[in-house]
């Protein structure tokens, strides 16, 4: 029998598809069919399935299918239906019936998501709420709004953007040096003729369109100034136009597949925009805005453009003078912050983003300010702000009056001139604060002593941070832009040879320096909507690498979100990617430098003290190309794309639920299943997890992230407002940069509605961590299950 078989399968070297070409044949595809038929109908047995997959490829030779007949899909799956009813499984026959059935029904829901006759790879691929969510917000349409492109043609699209940045430094064509002079004129001129390169150069088998060509333009400008080019312009495109440069392919089909593989993908202006017109690939800014009308309208001018290119914005509003003051100017009085937020509510409200969604803002006053209880309560109503997310930054001033002082007077101040502007109770104003987060989840607080504390500039430069973007996991100073990237966990969590998941650290700490590489190719290959922010962004070359689906993965290792399992867990793969981007921008300042404002004091930072020898060893060595490289986003639609649906660091809400997605074509409703639950496993949900086993959570995270966490701490109906309240202190003691609270009770309850569920069970376990050449870092938490703080 294996004799027959292999020369049948030697035979019948091709199968033809649906869409008329031919791939390989594979007989295991056969096997798996049948052998989940078998499943489906509770009767699980490989080697039953095995003896069937062997009679359809004799039945194949029957009918005459050969190497030069090969057979079709659907002859093949007709085959399997006919040898089942042969061997006396109708059972399982109709099982596999059904299953081509739900199949071609899935097909066809993708072609219409998607708008094609024909599935491409990834259109195969990726469950049919991905494509829903690429075709409602990434996928290029035309001015019909109809989508004009398919699934690979966005990655490809993005990998080649991302890629261009490394071929302008092959060695026939940069030196760093400098000293080099080119015509720079020459090459600008090719920005005025974009359309006459559209799809004119390629690299290996990626072609260029007319935005990467003046991607590629731009590249050349940027080092041809520094006189870094060893050739013209001119010479650049002859040498791409004879292949001088087709070995970056591979490049490009590095960059493709860490994103078509779901292991990681950047945040959504870069999947919007990258290779597109707009070219704004940043996901947040921060602005200032300074207590002067010219200023203020510039601020909101600086918004506008922002929104537009789709990016989100971060505002403090401490610098306006309060309510009720006087203007010089005018002798009138002034109508202070809250007046001033409501008009940058308003320029969102009529600017899309990219248009393709509304922006989001980050709203701050600091608490200090004259009109901070009028900033506190003003979003407890509803239609209020809706644009926007708010919080309190809070400095160690107020905190020690609040824990120290008997009588908790605290000084408000004027923003002015910074002259006293009376006192208030620090006690009234955390009660006021707790008051309208236990009934409408906002404010948060941001803690702005411990994000300057553990800055990783030693010194800072210029002034503290004072701001952050809407989500509030980039502390930025004005017009700093952040750009953002996760790490899907559930795509490292595989099966070992026993039938149990493990998380592959060895595969997550080989990706790790292509991503510090392409993120940081993305730094220079954005398109800023304002000058300050690419100078801002250049000379620091921020990003914000995190991860998604941690709560999935943990789950389908076995481990309860919080519980101690979790957290050691948890714990290596935040050192392993920590330790593992700060080498990696180590090891690449050594190719192309180090950030502009590195100096050597950067070693002496509270944050950097943290890494281990060898990787202080190396940025001594090199300096290191990022001045930040770790942030925990929310990940809301990339964690979608990524297929989960537990977000950056949050826990699952539920396993089972039902959503609307904004789209072209307006809301759609659907129902979801997240991917550890679909596969079998479960764990505790959002509202099952004590409010202290978040905050560790996020204590924990905190300790390994550079910039800041964005992380919900859920509060149940069994806590009480005095446990509440004293949430806030808790995280400011444990190192939070910020805590943001959600009561499930409260007004916002209902964004979401649970679908019944069953659960089950399984087994994991741990396998492999970071590996770290020196001492490791301290991390401590606050333990729920003890009431105390521990440390590893």
């Amino acid at each position: 029998m294996v004799d027959n078989k292999s020369q049948i399968e030697h035979s019948i070297s091709q199968v033809r598809k649906r869409d008329g070409s031919v791939s390989d044949f594979n007989r295991d595809k056969i096997l798996n069919a049948i052998y989940k038929a078998f499943s489906a109908s509770n009767k699980p047995d490989k080697e039953l399935a095995i003896k069937l997959a062997d009679g359809v490829l004799t039945k194949l030779t029957e009918h005459g299918f050969s190497a030069n007949n090969p057979p079709s899909v659907e002859s093949i799956q007709d085959l399997v239906e006919s040898t089942l009813i042969d061997q006396g499984h109708s059972d399982i026959a109709k099982s596999y019936i059904l299953y081509r059935h739900e199949r071609r029904k899935v097909r066809e829901e993708k072609m219409k998501v998607l708008n094609t006759k024909k599935l491409d790879s990834v259109g195969k691929s990726f469950d049919i709420n991905c494509l829903r969510v690429m075709a409602s917000r990434y996928l290029f349409r035309d001015n019909k709004n109809e989508i004009t492109e398919k699934p690979t043609e966005l990655f490809e699209r993005v990998a080649i953007l991302v890629s261009i940045s490394d071929l302008i430094r092959d060695n026939y064509l940069f030196t760093k040096d400098g000293g080099i002079s080119q015509n720079i004129e020459e090459a600008a001129e090719y920005l005025k003729k974009l359309d006459d390169f559209n799809y004119k150069f390629k690299i290996g088998k990626y072609y260029l369109n007319k935005w990467h060509f003046r991607c590629l333009i731009n590249c050349y400008l940027d080092l041809a100034k520094q006189g870094m080019m060893k050739v013209s312009f001119k010479e650049l495109l002859t040498m791409l136009a004879s292949k001088k440069f087709d070995a970056y392919a591979d490049r490009i089909s590095e960059y493709y597949g860490l994103m078509t593989s779901q292991d990681f993908l950047p945040n959504s202006p870069t999947m919007m925009n990258a290779g597109g017109r707009l070219g704004q690939l940043s996901a947040c800014f921060v602005l200032g805005m300074p207590d002067d009308m010219q200023s203020i309208m510039k601020t909101t001018s600086d918004a506008a453009l922002i929104f537009k290119s789709g990016g989100g914005v971060g505002i403090n509003y401490s610098d306006l003078r309060d309510e009720g003051e006087i203007v010089a100017s005018t002798s009138g009085v002034a109508s202070g912050p809250v007046s001033f937020m409501n008009i940058i509510n308003t320029v969102t409200e009529v600017v899309k983003q990219g248009g393709k969604r509304r922006g989001a803002n980050m709203g701050i006053m600091e608490v200090w300010h004259p009109d901070i209880e009028k900033f506190i309560t003003n979003k407890t109503e509803p239609g209020v702000l809706e644009n926007f997310n708010v919080s309190v930054g809070v400095w160690k001033d107020f905190w020690d009056v609040l824990v120290n002082s008997g009588d908790g007077k605290y000084t408000l101040r004027s923003p002015k001139d910074n002259s006293s502007a009376g006192e208030i109770n620090a006690h009234h104003l955390i009660d006021l604060i707790a008051q309208s987060a236990w009934k409408s989840a906002e404010p948060g607080l941001i803690f702005f002593d411990n994000i300057n504390k553990y800055n990783v500039f030693a010194k800072a430069r210029g002034s503290p941070l004072r701001a952050t973007n809407p989500c509030g996991e980039q502390p930025l100073p004005p017009y700093g832009a952040c750009l953002l990237g996760s790490f899907n966990c559930t795509k490292y969590t595989i099966k070992n040879k026993n039938g149990k998941y493990t998380f592959d650290f060895a595969q997550f700490k080989e990706d790790i320096p292509h991503v510090v590489r392409a993120m940081d190719n993305v730094v220079d290959r954005t398109i800023y909507p304002l000058r300050e922010q690419e100078d801002e962004a250049k000379n620091k070359r921020r990003m914000g690498l995190g991860v998604t689906g941690l709560a999935n993965a943990g789950e389908m290792l076995g481990f309860e979100y919080g519980s101690k399992p979790f957290l050691r867990w948890m714990e290596k793969v935040f050192a392993c990617l920590r330790d593992n981007t700060y080498y990696a921008s180590a090891k690449l300042a050594e190719e192309k430098g180090a950030f502009p404002l590195y100096r050597e004091d950067y070693l002496k930072g509270n944050f950097i003290r943290t890494l281990p020898a060898f990787v202080q060893k190396e940025i001594r060595k090199h300096g290191i190309r990022n001045s930040h490289l770790t942030s925990i986003a929310p990940t809301g639609t990339i964690s979608l794309v990524a297929d989960n649906i537990s977000g950056g660091i949050e826990p699952v809400f539920s396993h089972s639920y039902e959503r609307t997605i904004q789209t072209f074509d307006g809301p759609r409703y659907e129902s979801v299943e997240d991917y550890a639950f679909a596969r079998g496993v479960s764990g505790r949900k959002a509202d099952d997890i004590s409010v202290h086993e978040h905050l560790t959570v996020l204590t924990l995270a905190q300790h390994y992230i550079d910039s800041a966490c964005s992380k919900t701490c859920n509060v149940g109906d069994d806590v009480t407002y005095d446990d509440f309240k004293r949430v806030y202190e808790t995280a400011w003691k444990e190192g939070a940069k910020g805590c943001t609270t959600f009561r499930i009770s409260g007004k916002r309850y209902g964004i979401f509605n649970e679908a019944v569920e069953e659960e089950a069970e399984t087994e994991g376990q741990i396998e492999g961590a970071a590996e770290t050449d020196g001492a490791k870092a301290e991390a401590c938490f606050f333990d729920p299950t003890t009431g105390q703080r521990e440390c590893s």
